[in-house]
């Protein structure tokens, strides 16, 4: 099992599992920034008298909040909420230069009732909200909901959104580039599930939080049931079922990257049948392959994966950001109407 890099909102699971065991832990999220500094707001690290989970982005930073978070464990101090300022040049002297809010929640069995609605909201609805105070520290954190989830802070309280926003990754073949590309992804901010009908080669498949086999064992069937994904890769070990998967992701305007492996010759031919089988040019302009041409040379595996998912990450960052500009009533861009 690969240790994942760990999404936006896994602290939660991890601090409810040391709640219901009744397990001490500490979370430190750092609540605001101001200047250059190593992580943003919402990021987060959970300690426990063993173990940390999660980065504030190290250095004298993290190491000075991880030892306040055991000083706390080990009775060192209050058992309550505390927020803390760090000005990471005078005071940790890191070259960054910012100052970085953090706070320090401790996490007990009281903490499962706050932390169960954290769950359950952020299943149903994607995001959840939650109020710290910091004049009460001994109040515990509020999950808000209704007609308060798009209220300002309070003077005294301290405002944070999660959500898991990492992209989504259709893998589609799981031989020996597939399994090189689940180990890189597992530590990116991508969420991958891989579909191969080949259960031996599923099996063989790298396991980490976020990297998901499909248990359909049917790559044609997940295409055509594939949503709320963002990209999609097609490497499969047949010709015929690469281009099968093919005709099906080019048509599926929501994925906003699409790429094939193999070489000019093999995109040309592809390129060339698709069009002969119906699709249109801007359908056939979404199909991107060769895949990774920015990365490094070389056909080992891992330096294919490097370069790939290098490739996959910027354009689903620009993907977001055409998004978020994009108007309320403007037509997809990639729609296309078939007849």
């Amino acid at each position: 099992m690969i240790t994942a890099l760990p999404g936006p909102a896994d602290w939660i699971d991890t601090a409810l599992e040391c709640a219901t065991r009744r397990e001490r832990a500490v979370l430190a999220l750092v609540t605001g920034e101001r200047g250059s500094t190593p992580r943003d707001t919402g990021s987060w690290i959970l300690l426990t008298k063993n173990t940390e989970l999660g980065t504030i982005g190290g250095g004298e930073l993290e190491r000075t909040l991880i030892e306040a978070g055991r000083a706390m464990l080990d009775g060192n101090g209050a058992w309550s909420r505390a927020p803390m300022q760090c000005a990471l040049g005078p005071d940790m002297r890191q070259c960054c230069g910012g100052v970085v809010q953090v706070l320090l929640e401790p996490v007990d069995a009281d903490a499962l009732d706050w932390l169960s609605k954290a769950k359950q909201q952020l299943a149903s609805e994607g995001y959840i909200r939650i109020a710290f105070d910091k004049a009460a520290r001994e109040q515990r954190p509020l999950i808000i909901t209704g007609e308060r989830a798009e209220d300002h802070a309070a003077p005294d309280e301290i405002m944070l959104s999660f959500s898991d926003d990492r992209p989504r990754l259709a893998l589609f073949g799981a031989g020996h580039v597939g399994r090189a590309l689940c180990t890189v992804a597992s530590q990116l901010p991508l969420r991958v599930t891989v579909f191969d009908g080949r259960p031996d080669q599923g099996a063989q498949v790298p396991k980490a939080a976020n990297i998901r086999v499909d248990e359909n064992f049917d790559p044609v069937l997940g295409a055509q049931q594939l949503e709320g994904y963002e990209a999609a890769l097609v490497m499969t070990h047949s010709h015929s079922l690469d281009y099968a998967l093919c005709r099906i992701l080019l048509r599926q305007p929501g994925l906003v990257y699409t790429g094939l492996i193999g070489s000019e010759s093999k995109s040309r031919r592809f390129r060339k049948a698709l069009k002969k089988d119906g699709l249109h040019d801007l359908e056939l302009s979404r199909l991107i392959s060769p895949i990774g041409r920015n990365g490094p040379a070389g056909k080992e595996p891992g330096v294919i994966a490097l370069g790939v998912l290098s490739e996959v990450l910027e354009c689903c960052k620009a993907g977001k950001r055409r998004l978020r500009s994009s108007t309320a009533t403007a037509a997809p861009l990639n729609e296309v109407r078939h007849g």
